[in-house]
């Protein structure tokens, strides 16, 4: 039973499935993962009581339905240690993300150039927020497996304080910025009336890889880095 005390971060660790409510009403579950659940409703004007009524529910009846695949293979997730996680978030997300961010960069452009005589007052803002977060994700990126997680693998047993994980996560409050910028400038990734396939499939993509992100930067606050500094 979920209540407003909870933090999300601990939510969606106990219930992986509140992933996709979360993203439904855009509580910030990946950078925000320490805060209280009534905290967050309070910061978007949701109320509460209602907002966890209806959490339990939803999450009671997908359980009744089907016990499915989780959104997150989170009890694999919590039984591995830290360089095995680190292997894990490199596979599954940063090669993931680097072909959305290509493929995204070449839909943007086309799209950009082709309706910039009628969308420019969008398309122009969101191609420079995307720029930004391709570039800040690109760099986090060279980071984490060049440097960062290297050192990790070799110094987690050792119950290290290096800073390296206050650093990583201001980079993961940068992007999450940028994000919500992003998902501001698109009216929530609807694409305007009358857009063509190309308009569509950006936007689309866009979506699918803010979504990845989130589960990607709540991997590592509220999983990897409290294994890196408690030493398992």
């Amino acid at each position: 039973m979920i209540t407003n005390q909870m933090k999300l971060g601990d939510i969606v660790k106990a219930y992986p499935k509140a992933v996709t409510i979360f993203n439904d009403f855009h509580i910030d579950y990946c950078c925000g993962g320490k805060d209280r659940l009534e905290d967050a409703l309070k910061e978007l004007s949701i109320d509460p009581k209602s907002f966890i009524d209806l959490m339990n529910k939803k999450l009671a009846d997908t359980k009744n339905k089907t016990e499915g695949d989780e959104i997150l293979p989170m009890e694999q997730l919590t039984q591995m240690n830290v360089p095995d996680l680190i292997d894990y978030i490199v596979t599954t997300y940063h090669g993931k993300e680097r072909n959305l961010i290509a493929e995204i960069d070449g839909l943007m452009n086309k799209v950009l150039l082709v309706h910039y005589e009628h969308n420019h007052s969008q398309l122009v803002p969101l191609h420079n927020l995307f720029s930004d977060l391709k570039k800040e994700l690109e760099e986090h990126f060279a980071k984490e497996e060049k440097l960062v997680f290297p050192y990790m693998k070799k110094s987690y047993l050792e119950n290290s304080n290096d800073g390296y994980v206050k650093e990583l996560e201001d980079e993961h409050d940068a992007a999450g910025n940028i994000i919500k910028e992003i998902t501001a400038c698109t009216n929530d990734f609807k694409a305007p009336e009358g857009a063509c396939t190309s308009y569509r499939m950006l936007f689309g993509k866009l979506d699918e890889l803010i979504k990845d992100i989130f589960n990607h930067i709540f991997t590592e606050n509220s999983l990897l880095f409290p294994k890196y500094e408690g030493g398992r």
